[in-house]
């Protein structure tokens, strides 16, 4: 399955516009072994009684010579039946339809059994279209008693800014906490660990809302 940062490779500089196209973003999958098995029962069910009886009857009329009889018997109501991805049931189903047995639709049906559509990230938001780019804006912010409080100024979508510290040894942004459930305008809060009290604090500011609590 693909993963965001793999969309994103390709998909619009402007991240607002690549947040609205990861949503929409489907693809085909193969499924498990075990769902994509295809027997007798399976034909029937994906292209009707009456060409998946044709497309058994060629079957079962082919010599031994080119469908030998094992792969047929694979093809019984009581047996697991064939993974449909292999290159000799791809083949099959093929030979089949060359010989007009069934359609070349009705082929691409059988075939296509073996795949799922999924939808990979319609939940996905501005936020983590912008940390997997590496390009999530961050405002400074100081904490007092061991926490740092943040107030925003707008509704957002539901996401998680990540509370960062600047470490000093490698001079970098590290993520040491966050703040969780950030969506209402209004005051949130995050504990400092111990360790970072003395360090330069950050917090990501994707929507542009973040103020010092």
């Amino acid at each position: 399955m693909t993963t965001l940062k793999e969309f994103l490779s390709t998909a619009d500089a402007d991240s607002t516009i690549a947040l609205g196209q990861a949503r929409a973003f489907s693809e085909q999958v193969l499924k498990p072994i075990d769902e994509r098995m295809m027997n007798e029962r399976t034909v029937m069910g994906l292209i009707g009684m009456e060409s998946g009886e044709t497309f058994m009857q060629s079957l079962e009329a082919a010599p031994d010579s080119v469908m030998p009889a094992r792969v047929k018997a694979w093809f019984k109501p009581s047996e697991a039946g064939i993974d449909v991805t292999t290159p000799s049931a791809i083949v099959l189903i093929d030979n089949i339809a060359s010989a007009g047995a069934i359609t070349e639709a009705e082929a691409g049906v059988l075939k296509g059994y073996a795949y799922i559509t999924v939808a990979p990230f319609p939940r996905v938001t501005l936020h983590d279209v912008l940390l997997t780019r590496g390009t999530c804006p961050t405002v400074a912010v100081t904490q007092s008693g061991g926490y740092v409080v943040i107030t925003t100024t707008d509704d957002t979508e539901m996401h998680n800014p990540r509370l960062l510290a600047m470490n000093p040894r490698t001079g970098s942004l590290v993520r040491i906490e966050s703040f969780r459930g950030v969506s209402s305008a209004g005051t949130y809060d995050a504990r400092v660990p111990s360790e970072w009290r003395t360090a330069d604090l950050f917090v990501d500011d994707a929507y542009g809302v973040v103020g010092a609590g």
